[in-house]
């Protein structure tokens, strides 16, 4: 039993973790308040919930599963398959917020001053420039364009402040990304990736990778 019978909800595809952190044996997860069985077999997954398989599939190093039938495949990400860039899983959190909630916070460039103070932002710089917004409707996605804000260290290899270029990419209502420049390669982009589990109405788990141009930082940095 879900949360919600709104196919639009139902069919969409939600990542329940990433694939490293499924074994051999039977894996429990929540989506949308229903319980799932997970189980793998190599790069394999099955998922059982509510009595049922459901669809599920292993792209970008994730599971995702769904209660339904997505209209659409999953989005495309052309630096997944970028032989130098370094894919850093940066762990499930629990948080006691919603699913959208998330979204929205990731979204808002507004938060990095008070926020990640001294790193993205500084609360001497608060400002958030005009930026762009478009609706591509070839692939039925959101796009945040031509933001820039200040950011005291930008990336772990970052030597000093600069003005970060970045792009926002909404995929669906749970899944997004933003792109920005890195130190070491400015006329390419790091790939921020949140993807969001919606548990309960008032519990999610954001699921945060990054697909980095960075050879010299350790995975701690």
């Amino acid at each position: 039993m879900t949360l919600t019978t709104d196919k639009a909800a139902l069919d969409q595809w939600y990542v329940i973790g990433a694939l490293q952190d499924f074994g051999p044996g039977a894996t429990h997860r929540r989506l949308l308040g229903g319980d799932l069985t997970v189980t793998r077999d190599g790069d394999a997954v099955t998922v059982l919930g509510g009595g049922e398989t459901l669809a599920a599939r292993t792209d970008y190093g994730h599971v995702w599963t769904t209660y339904g039938t997505p209209e659409r495949d999953i989005f495309a990400l052309p630096e997944w398959d970028e032989a130098d860039r370094r894919a850093v899983y940066c762990g499930a959190v629990r948080v006691r917020a919603s699913g959208l909630r998330l979204i929205e916070n990731f979204l808002d460039l507004a938060h990095f001053p008070y926020v990640h103070t001294d790193i993205l932002g500084t609360e001497s710089h608060p400002e958030v420039a005009k930026y762009e917004v478009e609706q591509r409707r070839d692939v039925d996605e959101l796009w945040a364009t031509k933001c820039e804000f200040f950011q005291p260290k930008a990336a772990a290899s970052s030597a000093d402040g600069q003005i970060s270029n970045y792009m926002y990419r909404v995929v669906s209502p749970f899944n997004v990304m933003l792109y920005k420049t890195p130190p070491t390669a400015p006329n390419r982009w790091d790939v921020i990736v949140l993807f969001v589990q919606p548990v309960e109405p008032g519990v999610s788990i954001a699921h945060p990778f990054m697909l980095l141009i960075d050879d010299t930082s350790s995975e701690a940095e």
